[in-house]
């Protein structure tokens, strides 16, 4: 589910390949762990741009929140079928910073899985 309501900002951002990179994983991981909806918002004003990705999953284990972005993570709840080291989430925040983006995680309150928050300077993402 895209929701462009909150899109002011009709500015072309310059095509980056960490930028594409960095957001399929995040999107990769909210479909891999969904339950079965994924929602993605983009919301853009005069200073900034944020893309928020949230699913309905179960969200991140408790035990790793503080720590996501750190490579090989693993939770002591994993689930065995889909967990991983968490290389992607690592590769994906460090691909996105530095490209200056401020890359947040929690779980929703809303959905009850894993929310993913991605915002911009648009100063600094425009003039990538």
């Amino acid at each position: 589910i895209l929701n462009f309501d909150e899109d002011l900002n009709s500015k072309k951002i310059t095509k980056s390949i960490e930028i594409v990179y960095g957001l399929r994983n995040f999107i990769g991981n909210a479909n891999k762990f969904s339950k079965s909806k994924v929602f993605i918002r983009l919301k853009s004003d005069t200073n900034f741009t944020q893309i928020n990705i949230e699913d309905d999953g179960n969200g991140f284990p408790n035990d790793i929140i503080s720590k996501i972005g750190e490579p090989y993570l693993k939770s002591s709840k994993s689930l065995k079928e889909k967990s991983g080291l968490g290389l992607g989430l690592f590769i994906g925040k460090t691909l996105l910073e530095k490209n200056f983006a401020t890359v947040s995680c929690w779980n929703s309150e809303k959905r009850g899985g894993a929310e993913v928050v991605i915002k911009w300077k648009n100063k600094d993402l425009f003039n990538l």
